[in-house]
């Protein structure tokens, strides 16, 4: 959970409709010649997230004066609609899914928190997924675990079969934030309790979920596409240039991140976040466009950039708009988000623009 700026900023109505009538007159009409770090992509921030209880926020929320500013319960105020929506309804082309590593199955398959939850009822069936073996999609185990999506593999199946029904659609970018800590790895009294420690993400298992990714996503734009024969992926932009817009529509690009990250298979589909000085990387992680801003500008020609344009609802329930504002700035390709929609129970606060456009 992170916070954004505090400064209240408000677009303009005028300069928000301004934004909702040019995307919607341009969305996808770009040219296919179009370098593919020249466009800006909106996306979706922790995409198969429901947001909690209102009993777990009720419960949560009595500890809040211990929890720290940046822990605060309202940050895991917020929800998203399944990932086909997300795609058609609202043009997202940046997804981002928390993976924990769960071999053996059954590990986050009880939610700890509802044993202290008066009338909470605890419907494990619902759950049974959860079960099986394999990677599980989860916010923070035992107690913000409602979610669209149980497993990695049904996430990916859905975004498959979405991608490969409309062949023509902008480059999707996925990032996989690979979970390295639950509460239970956070103090012993929890552990007691039943909180789960996590499962660390180690070569073999991230060499099944390179094979899961490869696959289930059919039109997925592995690592060596882009290499085109050259040494590193740094060396295909400085000798060949980007990939052309033409060149990956209708495909998805897997970004790894988190926990890990570097026991991914050398040769793997998937791409991960890095420093720019690695030469084998073209993905910065840079969420806070204020205090990256430089970088940003200085990397934007030779990598794409991922920041957020708001955190932990502390823009939408200010109506503040700077953050968004210095994203854009910056150049950054992907933008994330909570709000591409409005929450009517904080306000109207909503990120202006569908699609894709150009930088």
């Amino acid at each position: 959970m992170g916070s954004g700026s505090m400064a209240a900023c408000i677009f303009k109505p005028l300069t928000i409709l301004g934004f909702f009538v040019f995307s919607a007159a341009t969305a996808q009409e770009f040219p296919d010649s179009l370098p593919m770090n020249e466009i800006r992509v909106l996306a979706s921030h922790n995409s198969y997230k429901i947001q909690p209880t209102a009993r777990t926020m009720k419960f949560i929320n009595r500890f809040k004066s211990v929890l720290g500013e940046e822990n605060q319960p309202f940050q895991l105020a917020y929800s998203h609609p399944s990932i086909p929506e997300q795609l058609s309804t609202y043009h997202i082309r940046g997804l981002e899914l928390d993976v924990y590593n769960d071999p053996t199955g059954g590990r986050y398959f009880k939610h700890r928190l509802n044993f202290f939850i008066p009338k909470q009822r605890i419907r494990e069936e619902k759950y049974k997924a959860l079960k099986e073996p394999g990677f599980k999609i989860i916010h923070i185990p035992d107690i913000d675990y409602q979610t669209n999506y149980l497993s990695l593999a049904d996430a990916l199946e859905e975004l498959n079969a979405w991608s490969v029904s409309n062949p023509t659609h902008a480059p999707i970018f996925v990032n996989i934030e690979l979970k390295g800590s639950a509460l239970g790895d956070e103090a012993g009294i929890l552990r007691l309790f039943g909180f789960k420690k996590a499962i660390p993400f180690d070569s073999s298992s991230l060499n099944q979920m390179d094979s899961l990714f490869q696959a289930t996503l059919k039109t997925m734009y592995r690592t060596s596409d882009f290499l085109k024969n050259e040494q590193n992926l740094q060396e295909r932009i400085q000798h060949q240039g980007w990939p052309s817009l033409g060149d990956v529509r209708g495909r998805i690009f897997v970004i790894i991140q988190g926990s890990g990250a570097s026991s991914y298979p050398e040769h793997g589909g998937a791409f991960k976040y890095g420093s720019s000085e690695n030469p084998n990387c073209i993905f910065l992680l840079c969420d806070d466009p204020f205090a990256n801003e430089m970088l940003i500008r200085q990397q934007r020609s030779t990598h794409i950039i991922r920041t957020r344009t708001d955190a932990g609802t502390i823009e939408a329930r200010n109506n503040d708009y700077t953050r968004l504002d210095k994203a854009r700035e910056t150049g950054a390709q992907i933008l994330s988000t909570d709000y591409y929609k409005p929450d009517p129970t904080i306000g109207s606060f909503v990120i202006p623009f569908l699609g894709f456009i150009p930088n």
